[in-house]
């Protein structure tokens, strides 16, 4: 299986696909009556499964409607950490190797932005997310250059998950088409965006 730019994805598990189809149950319900009448066991019925194996896949329904951990994969992540080229090149193919698994899912991310705009419990869980990504990015940041400066990976791991969140927002809105060419021209910005320090105010 390969990913829109030909780069290898990793396959789908049983258990991945599992709790995608628990999570697009939960989404459709949110949706439909709204986080607060939503039960975990109309989403186990929704799904097709047992309030038992819902439990197996997700500890809440909020969790359940923020879907698995979207970790980076694993095979792109080993090769950007062992890669040899121009950094911003290799975060870009790690970049696509990630965001591409979601090109189906715009609708899903629209509604899960709009509901975590009016449920405290589902924002807090997607703002934790966020803070997940950037953790598992600054250990790929310094895995690849343990040399940097503990702070400066730290600054680019936040920068990095930043420009990606935006793009993400920004597709699922419909505000702009090309997710993964608003992906890599958000992080062009990075470099401007450091650039903008040394410039004086006129």
């Amino acid at each position: 299986m390969t990913n829109i730019e030909g780069n290898p994805m990793v396959p789908m598990t049983r258990r991945y696909r599992t709790a995608k189809k628990i999570q697009a149950a939960a989404v459709r319900l949110a949706v439909q009556d709204g986080v607060a009448n939503v039960t975990t066991e109309a989403i186990a019925r929704e799904a097709g499964i047992s309030t038992r194996t819902f439990f197996n896949y997700y500890p809440y329904k909020e969790a359940a409607m923020m879907g698995p951990p979207p970790d980076y994969p694993a095979t792109a992540s080993e090769e950007f950490i062992k890669g040899k080229g121009i950094l911003i090149e290799d975060l870009d193919r790690l970049i696509a190797a990630h965001l591409s698994r979601f090109m189906d899912e715009r609708d899903m991310l629209r509604h899960i932005l709009i509901l975590a705009d009016t449920d405290p419990k589902l924002d807090a869980l997607r703002n934790s997310t966020v803070l997940s990504r950037r953790a598992q990015m600054r250990d790929l940041l310094h895995r690849r250059c343990p040399e940097a400066k503990p702070a400066q990976i730290e600054i680019l791991a936040a920068a990095i998950v930043a420009a990606t969140n935006a793009a993400t927002k920004a597709w699922a809105r419909g505000e702009v088409e090309d997710f993964l060419a608003t992906a890599r021209e958000n992080l062009s910005l990075i470099q401007s965006a450091a650039a903008m320090l040394g410039q004086r105010s006129d």
